[in-house]
C-alpha cells in the first residue's frame, strides 16, 4: 500500500504539468514554450515525449503555432510517431502546410492511418495530387477507397 501511495505521490507532479499551459491572456506560457524550447535544442525525446506528448490536439496546436517554424518541425521530428496528428487539424493552414511539406510521405501515410477519415481527409486535401497519390498507394484498399472518395467529394 505504501508503495501505491508514492507512485501516485509521483505522478502528481507530472499531472500538474499538463494541468495549464496557458496564461491569464490565454496564449501558450512563455515559460513553457522555453521549457519546449530547451528540450527541442537539446534533442531530449524524453522530456519532450513526457511534457508534450500527453497534450490534447487543441493544446499541441496552439503549441505548434506559438514555435517558431524550425522549432516545429524539430518537434514533430523528435516526437515521431508519438506526434498526434490529429493536432494538425488545429493550426494556420500555412503551418499545417510547412509542418507536413517538411515530412517524407511514408510518415504522413503512417500517421494517415491512425487518424480519423475527417482528420486524414483535412490533411491530405492541402497537397498535390502527386503527394496524395503516393501516401494513398501505401495505405490497405479499403481505407485508400474510402479517403479516395472523400477527397474526390468533399461535403
Amino acid at each position: 500500500m505504501e508503495a501505491q501511495d508514492n507512485q501516485t505521490t509521483d505522478a502528481r507532479p507530472h499531472e500538474e504539468a499538463h494541468a495549464d499551459i496557458y496564461g491569464e491572456d490565454g496564449a501558450v506560457l512563455s515559460s513553457f514554450l522555453a521549457h519546449v524550447g530547451a528540450a527541442i535544442a537539446d534533442r531530449d525525446t524524453l522530456t519532450l515525449k513526457r511534457d508534450v506528448g500527453d497534450l490534447h490536439q487543441s493544446e499541441l496546436g496552439d503549441l505548434l503555432e506559438a514555435l517558431h517554424p524550425e522549432q516545429r518541425r524539430a518537434l514533430v521530428e523528435l516526437l515521431g510517431s508519438d506526434f498526434d496528428f490529429s493536432a494538425l487539424t488545429e493550426v494556420d493552414e500555412a503551418i499545417r502546410l510547412d509542418i507536413v511539406d517538411n515530412l517524407p510521405n511514408e510518415q504522413i501515410a503512417q500517421a494517415v492511418q491512425e487518424l480519423d477519415s475527417d482528420d486524414a481527409v483535412y490533411i491530405l486535401e492541402d497537397l498535390d495530387q502527386e503527394d496524395q497519390d503516393e501516401i494513398l498507394s501505401q495505405l490497405p484498399f479499403t481505407e485508400r477507397i474510402r479517403l479516395r472518395r472523400s477527397l474526390d467529394y468533399p461535403e
